[in-house]
Protein backbone atom coordinates (compact mmCIF):
# COMPACT_ATOMS: atom_id res chain seq x y z
CA UNK A 1 0.00 0.00 0.00
CA UNK A 2 1.49 3.14 -1.25
CA UNK A 3 0.35 6.65 -0.85
CA UNK A 4 0.93 10.13 -0.16
CA UNK A 5 1.21 11.59 3.73
CA UNK A 6 -1.04 14.26 4.13
CA UNK A 7 -4.49 14.48 2.09
CA UNK A 8 -4.51 10.72 2.09
CA UNK A 9 -3.38 9.85 5.52
CA UNK A 10 -6.44 8.68 6.86
CA UNK A 11 -6.99 6.66 3.93
CA UNK A 12 -3.68 4.56 4.36
CA UNK A 13 -3.54 4.57 8.36
CA UNK A 14 -4.02 1.38 9.96
CA UNK A 15 -3.67 -0.45 6.86
CA UNK A 16 -0.33 -2.82 7.12
CA UNK A 17 0.66 -4.74 3.83
CA UNK A 18 0.74 -8.60 5.69
CA UNK A 19 3.26 -10.14 3.03
CA UNK A 20 5.07 -11.79 4.45
CA UNK A 21 4.48 -10.07 7.87
CA UNK A 22 3.21 -6.48 8.57
CA UNK A 23 4.77 -3.54 6.85
CA UNK A 24 3.96 -0.14 6.13
CA UNK A 25 5.07 1.79 3.11
CA UNK A 26 4.05 5.87 1.91
CA UNK A 27 5.84 6.83 -1.04
CA UNK A 28 6.09 10.91 -0.73
CA UNK A 29 6.06 10.67 2.61
CA UNK A 30 7.43 14.28 2.93
CA UNK A 31 6.39 17.63 0.61
CA UNK A 32 8.70 18.50 -1.86
CA UNK A 33 9.51 21.49 -0.09
CA UNK A 34 10.70 19.89 3.49
CA UNK A 35 12.25 17.24 1.40
CA UNK A 36 14.22 19.50 -0.86
CA UNK A 37 15.44 21.84 2.43
CA UNK A 38 16.23 18.72 4.47
CA UNK A 39 18.29 17.33 1.33
CA UNK A 40 19.96 20.55 1.22
CA UNK A 41 21.20 21.03 5.21
CA UNK A 42 22.38 17.28 4.98
CA UNK A 43 24.63 18.01 1.78
CA UNK A 44 25.33 21.37 4.11
CA UNK A 45 27.08 19.01 6.85
CA UNK A 46 29.82 16.87 6.98
CA UNK A 47 29.14 13.29 7.88
CA UNK A 48 31.38 10.85 9.80
CA UNK A 49 30.01 7.71 9.41
CA UNK A 50 30.48 5.30 12.18
CA UNK A 51 30.82 1.65 11.50
CA UNK A 52 29.46 -1.40 12.91
CA UNK A 53 29.64 -4.80 12.14
CA UNK A 54 27.33 -7.10 12.16
CA UNK A 55 28.03 -10.55 11.01
CA UNK A 56 29.27 -10.62 7.55
CA UNK A 57 27.37 -6.86 7.59
CA UNK A 58 28.32 -3.65 8.07
CA UNK A 59 26.43 -0.96 9.75
CA UNK A 60 27.34 3.02 8.53
CA UNK A 61 25.76 5.29 10.56
CA UNK A 62 25.80 9.24 11.40
CA UNK A 63 23.65 11.49 13.91
CA UNK A 64 20.91 13.15 11.97
CA UNK A 65 22.04 16.91 11.28
CA UNK A 66 19.36 18.15 9.30
CA UNK A 67 16.60 19.84 12.13
CA UNK A 68 14.33 19.83 9.13
CA UNK A 69 14.30 16.28 8.72
CA UNK A 70 14.04 15.15 12.29
CA UNK A 71 11.08 17.47 12.79
CA UNK A 72 9.53 15.83 10.13
CA UNK A 73 10.37 12.56 11.41
CA UNK A 74 10.32 13.19 15.04
CA UNK A 75 6.20 15.17 14.24
CA UNK A 76 2.78 14.74 15.86
CA UNK A 77 1.76 13.56 12.05
CA UNK A 78 4.32 10.86 12.24
CA UNK A 79 3.14 9.55 15.78
CA UNK A 80 0.17 9.64 14.48
CA UNK A 81 0.67 7.57 11.55
CA UNK A 82 2.28 4.78 12.82
CA UNK A 83 -0.16 4.63 16.33
CA UNK A 84 -3.13 4.02 13.81
CA UNK A 85 -0.77 1.73 11.60
CA UNK A 86 -0.05 -0.46 13.88
CA UNK A 87 -2.52 0.17 16.45
CA UNK A 88 -0.84 1.19 19.63
CA UNK A 89 0.71 4.27 21.37
CA UNK A 90 4.39 5.15 20.13
CA UNK A 91 6.87 7.25 21.07
CA UNK A 92 10.93 7.93 19.67
CA UNK A 93 13.28 5.82 21.31
CA UNK A 94 15.95 9.39 22.49
CA UNK A 95 18.22 6.40 23.71
CA UNK A 96 18.62 5.93 19.61
CA UNK A 97 17.61 9.16 18.12
CA UNK A 98 17.51 9.68 14.44
CA UNK A 99 20.36 8.07 12.48
CA UNK A 100 21.20 8.81 9.33
CA UNK A 101 22.47 5.32 7.58
CA UNK A 102 24.77 4.91 4.51
CA UNK A 103 24.74 2.47 2.01
CA UNK A 104 27.70 2.36 -1.02
CA UNK A 105 29.86 -0.58 -3.12
CA UNK A 106 32.02 -0.55 -0.48
CA UNK A 107 29.58 -1.67 1.41
CA UNK A 108 29.09 -5.43 2.11
CA UNK A 109 25.26 -6.90 1.95
CA UNK A 110 23.27 -6.67 5.08
CA UNK A 111 22.54 -10.46 5.87
CA UNK A 112 19.78 -11.84 6.72
CA UNK A 113 19.06 -10.59 10.29
CA UNK A 114 15.93 -9.33 12.88
CA UNK A 115 16.20 -6.36 14.58
CA UNK A 116 14.74 -7.71 17.70
CA UNK A 117 16.24 -7.10 20.96
CA UNK A 118 14.63 -8.42 24.28
CA UNK A 119 13.13 -6.23 26.69
CA UNK A 120 12.44 -3.97 23.72
CA UNK A 121 9.02 -3.31 22.36
CA UNK A 122 9.58 -1.12 19.43
CA UNK A 123 8.93 -0.11 15.91
CA UNK A 124 11.62 0.97 13.35
CA UNK A 125 10.87 3.03 10.48
CA UNK A 126 13.34 4.44 7.09
CA UNK A 127 13.19 7.01 5.13
CA UNK A 128 14.54 6.87 1.61
CA UNK A 129 16.47 10.01 0.49
CA UNK A 130 18.89 9.09 -2.48
CA UNK A 131 17.00 9.90 -5.72
CA UNK A 132 18.24 7.97 -9.12
CA UNK A 133 17.32 4.49 -8.23
CA UNK A 134 16.73 2.27 -10.77
CA UNK A 135 16.91 -1.85 -10.86
CA UNK A 136 20.60 -2.42 -11.43
CA UNK A 137 21.27 0.00 -8.32
CA UNK A 138 20.47 -3.00 -5.74
CA UNK A 139 19.91 -1.95 -2.37
CA UNK A 140 16.35 -3.47 -1.20
CA UNK A 141 14.99 -4.30 1.05
CA UNK A 142 14.35 -8.39 1.40
CA UNK A 143 11.76 -9.17 3.57
CA UNK A 144 11.69 -13.49 4.30
CA UNK A 145 8.64 -15.52 5.53
CA UNK A 146 11.70 -17.38 8.23
CA UNK A 147 15.25 -17.51 8.74
CA UNK A 148 15.12 -21.15 6.53
CA UNK A 149 14.29 -19.45 3.09
CA UNK A 150 17.07 -18.90 0.28
CA UNK A 151 15.00 -16.47 -1.45
CA UNK A 152 12.77 -13.41 -0.23
CA UNK A 153 8.78 -13.27 -0.55
CA UNK A 154 8.88 -9.38 -0.77
CA UNK A 155 11.11 -6.75 -1.78
CA UNK A 156 11.08 -3.00 -1.55
CA UNK A 157 12.43 -0.55 -3.64
CA UNK A 158 14.52 2.44 -1.68
CA UNK A 159 13.06 4.78 -3.82
CA UNK A 160 13.38 8.39 -2.93
CA UNK A 161 10.90 9.53 -0.35
CA UNK A 162 9.57 6.36 0.82
CA UNK A 163 8.76 5.53 4.10
CA UNK A 164 9.18 2.16 5.75
CA UNK A 165 7.81 0.77 9.14
CA UNK A 166 7.86 -2.53 10.78
CA UNK A 167 8.03 -4.41 14.25
CA UNK A 168 11.10 -5.16 15.20
CA UNK A 169 10.21 -8.80 16.25
CA UNK A 170 12.51 -12.06 16.42
CA UNK A 171 9.98 -13.25 13.07
CA UNK A 172 10.62 -10.53 10.88
CA UNK A 173 13.34 -11.68 8.85
CA UNK A 174 14.97 -8.91 6.52
CA UNK A 175 17.80 -8.55 4.18
CA UNK A 176 19.88 -5.67 2.45
CA UNK A 177 20.74 -5.69 -1.23
CA UNK A 178 24.27 -4.85 -2.22
CA UNK A 179 24.71 -1.72 -3.60
CA UNK A 180 26.00 -1.17 -7.32
CA UNK A 181 27.28 2.30 -8.59
CA UNK A 182 24.62 4.34 -6.36
CA UNK A 183 24.65 5.14 -2.64
CA UNK A 184 21.93 4.60 -0.48
CA UNK A 185 20.98 6.99 2.27
CA UNK A 186 18.54 6.66 4.55
CA UNK A 187 17.10 8.22 7.61
CA UNK A 188 16.45 5.36 10.22
CA UNK A 189 14.33 6.19 13.97
CA UNK A 190 13.16 3.70 16.22
CA UNK A 191 9.85 3.69 18.41
CA UNK A 192 9.40 2.38 21.43
CA UNK A 193 5.51 0.85 21.57
CA UNK A 194 3.45 2.72 24.80
CA UNK A 195 1.02 0.21 24.63
CA UNK A 196 2.35 -3.50 25.86
CA UNK A 197 -0.22 -5.59 24.16
CA UNK A 198 0.76 -7.88 21.50
CA UNK A 199 -0.75 -6.93 17.95
CA UNK A 200 0.89 -7.79 14.06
Amino acid sequence: MMASLGSKQEECAGKLSAHPWPHLILDNFLTQRVLSRSLLEIRSDTYDYELESRGTGRIEFSLLKSKTLWRAIYSRRTISLLSSAFGMGVKLDRDNWVQLRRMNEDTPEFPLHNDFTSNQNSIASFLYLSNGWDESCGGRLRLFKSDKDCSPSASIDPIQNRFIAFRTKSCHWHSVEKVSGWERISALALWTVEDPHDSP
